[in-house]
């Protein structure tokens, strides 16, 4: 997959709006809805914004939702301007999606309908939740009538024409195709554990000026406070870093898209704060580690020490180079964070590693970014169907089949701080798979 999929997306977005034909109004209802929450309640672009294409999507203008139509009509910008320069239509797109994501997240009930904001597209997703009423067989009669026609046929026949004439009746659940966390897990069985970055924690070594070990981090030593705080009168903003569990948008969108995924897929899904883990807790099980280790410490016990891409330590705070300790025919020896002079656009990177967990009882996945939109991207790559192809081709195995201990480098593009495209630029095999090193547990 190369550069954003803004075709693919927009077409297939136009596609879903037909499918809540008789749902119109109930739309626009729970459109108004959202804009009064407090998610949008200080954001005028993005309730503007919102309300822009959920009105022009529900009323079939598509070709107003392109981004040069939207600069246009919403920004005031000149027909002519340059969407490569100005990107307030992509800036604004990503603030509203995680906006979205954040109303449905603290909704006190989960509601009957949703409206998302696909990666790619500016044409909103409309969605109809399932209710009880909606999985069950209706009106009782039809199908006793339906069940004594059939009742003289074999019983697989039987079956299967029972599953036909109570189509119209049944709620059809559409799972999603395959992608890279789908194929990462598909033989390990159980529960799929999501953990999220400590940003507090990071925001406690920028002040301090020093990394803390996994060590340091399973002791809570690095919530201890310590004299230099005391000296600069920063008691109460430091009580208030190491009681919170605090994690990024970024993280919090690709959470929510990762378990939205699974989970239609009928897998169960937890989602934990990295403060909430304990060593012991991945001794067995699935796991998905987001961010590196300087914002996710629990990324330590499984990033593998002869991993072909590596990153020097870095004073925190400051970008991390990539070095490619085994470059392949066109792969680069070192990858740093830099801007690209054709486009002007920030470049960064993402390491993705797939291997197993402490006991061998399951797989871990950890994706971790030179930057918060970085390890976003990523995560929107992994759960792209064609990736699957991508990196089934690069290790030599077949894109239907599982997937083998591997690391995955992955070249971004930012555009004011928000992710503009993602590229899979090399993926190795791992050399000596899934043997971590030993857990442990000083809590």
């Amino acid at each position: 997959m190369h550069g954003r999929l803004d075709s693919a997306a927009h077409a297939a977005a136009i596609a879903k709006v037909g499918e809540i034909t008789g749902r119109i109004e109930e739309f626009r209802s729970h459109l108004e809805e959202i804009l009064r929450s407090p998610a949008f309640s200080a954001s005028q672009r993005g309730r503007a914004f919102l309300r822009y294409v959920v009105e022009h999507a529900l009323d079939g203008e598509f070709d107003e939702l392109r981004e040069r139509n939207i600069g246009v009509a919403l920004f005031g910008r000149p027909a002519a301007y340059d969407t490569a320069e100005d990107a307030i239509v992509r800036v604004t797109a990503s603030d509203v999606r995680k906006r979205l994501l954040q109303f449905y997240g603290f909704a006190s009930a989960p509601a009957p309908y949703r409206i998302e904001l696909p990666s790619g597209s500016y044409v909103p997703e409309f969605r109809c939740l399932p209710t009880m009423s909606e999985v069950h067989v209706k009106p009782p009669e039809p199908v006793r009538r339906r069940f004594l026609v059939l009742a003289s046929a074999v019983v697989v026949m039987a079956v299967t024409v029972a599953g036909w004439a109570l189509h119209d009746r049944i709620l059809i659940v559409r799972v999603p195709p395959p992608n890279l966390i789908s194929t990462a897990f598909q033989d390990s069985p159980g529960p799929i554990q999501i953990i999220t970055s400590d940003d507090a924690l990071v925001l406690i070594q920028v002040l301090l000026g020093r990394r803390f070990t996994l060590q340091e981090y399973e002791n809570l030593s690095h919530i201890t406070m310590p004299d230099v705080i005391r000296q600069k009168g920063l008691e109460r903003f430091w009580a208030s870093l190491s009681t919170r569990q605090i994690t990024n948008l970024g993280d919090l969108q690709n959470t929510n898209r990762i378990a939205d995924n699974l989970r239609q897929r009928g897998w169960n899904v937890v989602i934990r704060h990295a403060r909430q883990a304990n060593a012991r807790d991945f001794r067995s099980g699935n796991f998905i580690i987001l961010g590196s280790r300087f914002s996710n410490p629990w990324a330590d016990l499984f990033s593998p020490e002869d991993s072909d891409f590596t990153v020097p330590e870095a004073a925190p705070g400051q970008p991390a180079t990539i070095v490619n300790r085994d470059p392949k025919p066109g792969e680069a020896a070192v990858y740093r964070p830099e801007v690209d002079p054709k486009t002007g656009k920030k470049v960064a990177y993402a390491r993705v590693w797939l291997r197993a967990n402490t006991a061998h009882s399951g797989r871990v996945l950890l994706v971790a970014g030179t930057s918060m939109s970085s390890t976003e991207m990523a995560g929107e790559y992994l759960l792209h169907p064609e990736a699957v192809a991508s990196v089934a081709r690069l290790l030599g195995v077949p894109a239907a089949g599982p997937l083998p201990d591997c690391e995955m480098l992955l070249r971004i593009t930012e555009v004011n701080e928000i992710g503009d495209s993602v590229t899979l630029i090399a993926c190795h095999r791992q050399q000596n798979p899934s043997q971590p090193g030993p857990v442990r547990t000083n809590r």
